[in-house]
């Protein structure tokens, strides 16, 4: 199905713009050449294609080959620690590395230079597509409990249904043939609800650079040239969008819808959006990384109070709410967000469980998301573990706790949520040290050798000795007042 789709956009719309970046347009045209050719190197190999870089245009062609070539692709930041670039490429099993623009992480990786062979003259037969649903699309990696990134795969079948769904949602298909506006990393699952609906429905793509993203002017001049009709960011970047009043219907007159998910949607940056787009359509999604990216989504402009997270009856798959043993409940009653169905992913690289299984024949992922459904319409209710959603990202503290502990002279380390209005903020890191700590900023230094931006902590905080409760384990309710109280 999405082969086909972007296939027909390139023969009857070949000249048309599929990708843009601040300084690269990619045509349908050359969009599906370039893939075909990198089609024909990649179906010499197998297994995943780790690829490596950031908004340039050859990424998508390279995602588009691994998918012609039925090897899935894995999408890595170069601006990440070269030591968990390695790791991620340690634990994938990836023998295949590609990166495209220059990028010092490219020689860490050993990677080859993906633009040369787009141009190879050999193009991968149609009839050679790999087109078998249950093969993996892409691997994507998060953050892990363990101390080590987890895996996910995504099968084809997940991805395409997902594509049909998000294109099905009304506020989506008004713009869907238009411009959408990519904000997230291609690191981030979010990027996929950017790339594959729209490659699908013959839009064009404009990615946001990094330059861009960090500077307000730049980043409202790539805005207002857009043309785009739909905005797929998480809320934390609509708040720095908003941050001036310049963030208007002036700036984008096209805009018409925003689609929302990774992280919790503040009611207050509906409003304004409301006022400073009139008409605009708003929609806020649920899902995670284990789940082609989102299952499901309600449009809530208009609404007061707390938002809901999705419509049930037209989610991309069946949603449930378990007790503790894994029975669905009644609607009304809150318990843990379960997903069954075609959206569910293929399971952990290496072979965790986690929470895949299956439920009455079908495949099902126990989210480890509180919820409730009430009228129809999905609640989420927070985390039942420690797992923190902080500008979209999913972080495991105990990710960064073990890349604190790895230090001689750390005896304890725990690591927060920041939150202010409800939102996460950022986070904190709480540390027993067996001597005098060092400066905050050295060690924001020391944990940039192996962990992204992301994930570190903004504030530090010596303990003379950990809180424990009354298992015998660390305090956090009691580490969260000892913050507040700062």
């Amino acid at each position: 199905m999405l082969l086909d789709a972007i296939a027909r956009h390139a023969s009857q719309t070949p000249e048309r713009p599929a990708y843009q970046n601040r300084t690269q347009t990619l045509t349908y045209g050359q969009l599906w050449r370039a893939a075909r050719a990198l089609a024909v190197r990649l179906r010499a190999g197998t297994g995943p294609v780790l690829v490596c870089g950031e908004k340039e245009a050859g990424m998508p062609v390279c995602f588009l080959g691994c998918l012609m070539a039925g090897r899935p692709w894995l999408p890595v930041d170069p601006q990440q620690p070269a030591e968990r670039l390695l790791k991620i490429r340690r634990l994938s099993g990836a023998a295949d590395v590609l990166c495209c623009g220059s990028h010092p992480a490219a020689a860490a990786l050993g990677a080859v230079q993906a633009e040369p062979l787009f141009g190879a003259e050999k193009l991968l037969d149609p009839a050679q597509f790999a087109v078998n649903p249950a093969r993996d699309a892409y691997w994507m990696f998060t953050s892990g409990s363990t101390g080590a990134p987890k895996g996910v795969r995504i099968p084809l079948s997940a991805l395409e249904n997902f594509v049909e769904w998000m294109l099905g949602l009304p506020a989506v298909a008004a713009c869907g043939a238009g411009v959408n506006v990519n904000q997230a990393r291609f690191s981030f699952d979010l990027s996929v609800a950017d790339l594959w609906p729209t490659f699908a429905a013959g839009g064009t793509v404009r990615a946001l650079e990094g330059a861009e993203q960090g500077d307000l002017p730049a980043l409202y001049e790539a805005l207002g040239r857009s043309g785009a009709r739909r905005l797929v960011c998480t809320p934390s970047f609509a708040r720095l969008c908003l941050c001036d009043a310049a963030f208007c219907k002036d700036l984008l007159p096209h805009l018409e819808t925003v689609f929302f998910c990774g992280e919790t949607l503040a009611p207050r940056t509906v409003r304004t959006l409301e006022k400073r787009f009139e008409g605009l359509r708003i929609l806020n999604a649920y899902g995670p990384t284990e789940a082609a990216c989102a299952v499901t989504a309600v449009e809530v402009q208009g609404r007061e109070g707390t938002l809901p997270v999705g419509r049930v009856a037209d989610a991309a798959s069946r949603l449930l709410i378990l007790d503790e043993q894994g029975r669905p409940r009644p609607e009304g009653l809150p318990g843990e967000i379960a997903i069954a169905g075609p959206s569910v992913g293929s399971g952990y690289i290496g072979g965790e469980a986690g929470g895949f299984g299956t439920l009455a024949g079908q495949k099902v992922y126990r989210t480890g998301d509180e919820g409730v459904i009430r009228d129809g319409l999905l609640w989420h209710l927070g985390r039942r573990d420690r797992q923190i959603k902080y500008k979209g990202y999913r972080i495991e503290p105990g990710e960064v706790e073990a890349a604190i502990l790895a230090w001689d002279e750390v005896r304890a380390a725990a690591v927060l949520p920041l939150r202010s209005g409800g939102e996460v903020r950022g986070l904190a890191a709480a540390v027993e040290w067996e001597k005098n700590p060092p400066d905050p900023a050295e060690c924001s230094a020391r944990l940039r050798h192996t962990l992204p931006e992301y994930m570190l902590p903004r504030r530090w905080r010596a303990v003379e000795r950990m809180p424990v409760n009354e298992r015998g384990k660390c305090d956090f309710a009691a580490l969260e007042r000892m913050l507040e109280d700062e």
